[in-house]
């Protein structure tokens, strides 16, 4: 086992790595996408199960400001976590305050996209939510199990565009 000294340094170097730029990068498509969807009317939001310090620092240190993503829910403000289907709820109340209209979202004309079949998909399916995953590491065996279970699995955000393009969807 571990002294207390020597776990209290190991927790501050892993605090610190994960709060730096160190840890994380923007995928290619994420801009692009985020783009897109401003362009076209939607409002995007961050709706994680991760602490504060996502939406604190470590979006702005990527260059992710709320010009790309209107808002923000993190698990620790609202004290419950995805897959509760209250978490997917308050999204969409945040979301609202982004829209031209003062009208409510209705759960079937929101599509959340996640990287967990339990958290993400069968979290927004419980409510009404369409929902998508994306299989960003190539998990192929991972990916078909998620399709067998009924989720529309994409290898990343410029497949859900080609998606959302087909299925007729009308945006904005």
């Amino acid at each position: 086992t571990m002294d207390s000294h020597t776990a209290e340094m190991l927790f501050q170097r892993i605090y610190s790595t994960f709060g730096s730029i160190n840890a994380y990068e923007v995928f290619p498509d994420a801009i692009p996408f985020l783009n897109w969807a401003n362009r076209h009317g939607l409002v995007c939001g961050v709706l994680s199960n991760a602490d504060e310090r996502y939406g604190d620092s470590v979006l702005p240190m990527l260059g992710l400001t709320h010009d790309e993503l209107q808002f923000q829910c993190f698990s620790k403000d609202l004290r419950l976590e995805k897959p509760d289907p209250r978490v997917f709820v308050a999204a969409i109340h945040k979301g609202e305050a982004f829209l031209a209209t003062n009208e409510p979202i209705e759960p079937s004309n929101v599509l959340h996209i996640g990287n967990d079949f339990q958290k993400d998909f069968e979290g927004a399916r419980r409510v009404g939510i369409h929902g998508v995953l994306l299989d960003r590491y190539k998990e192929d065996e991972l990916a078909g199990e998620w399709r067998r279970r009924g989720a529309p699995v994409f290898r990343d955000l410029l497949d859900v565009v080609e998606f959302l393009g087909r299925s007729g969807c009308t945006l904005g």
